[in-house]
């Protein structure tokens, strides 16, 4: 089992932009804002919060209600309220729950307060939903497969993530990190 790096390699995961699960807000208004904030980090996180809060008392669709409370958490997560990040999660499953990118950040919280069963639930319940975000969702299940000690089900889904987005870095290097660890494990 390879936890410590498998969370190390969580960490760069969660904060890396290009590699969270936001989602889109339609049209302009500040739920538009707080989506932008949250993709490009373009204001500091307590001013993109407070702008997606106040995006929240605006009248929204429910697929832009659902959408903001994801930013939202993701934004949460960002500094390290995992707590209140999974309460936006659960209000955007209320809202619209046929949407994969909540159970894909869901998973990522619950990973980091070490709820690894109900990570691998999140991330499965993403994965059989469909998801344009399919390499994440099985990255996160990988790690709390690997937390759970099921690391033959974790490297499956790190090598499958690799195939759909061949060359991904956090997949390759979650890979390395088991070939590493399995050529030390065989020279002992």
């Amino acid at each position: 089992m390879i936890k410590n790096f498998i969370c190390a390699g969580l960490f760069i995961f969660i904060f890396s932009n290009t590699l969270l699960a936001q989602i889109i807000v339609q049209g302009g208004g500040i739920a538009n804002e707080c989506y932008k904030n949250t993709k490009f980090e373009s204001t500091s996180k307590l001013t993109s919060i407070n702008i997606c809060y106040k995006a929240l008392k605006e009248p929204l669709s429910k697929k832009d209600k659902a959408a903001t409370h994801v930013n939202l958490g993701i934004l949460l997560m960002r500094r390290g309220e995992y707590l209140k990040a999974q309460e936006q999660y659960t209000k955007a499953a209320r809202a619209q729950p046929e949407l994969s990118e909540i159970y894909i950040n869901l998973a990522a919280s619950k990973i980091y307060t070490k709820n690894y069963m109900q990570a691998m639930e999140a991330a499965t319940k993403a994965i059989e939903m469909g998801t344009d975000k399919l390499p994440e969702a099985l990255y996160n299940r990988a790690i709390a497969h690997d937390n759970l000690g099921l690391s033959e089900k974790a490297l499956a889904d790190l090598v499958l993530a690799l195939e759909i987005r061949p060359n991904w870095p956090p997949a390759a290097n979650m890979i390395s990190l088991y070939n590493k660890n399995s050529k030390i494990t065989k020279s002992k």
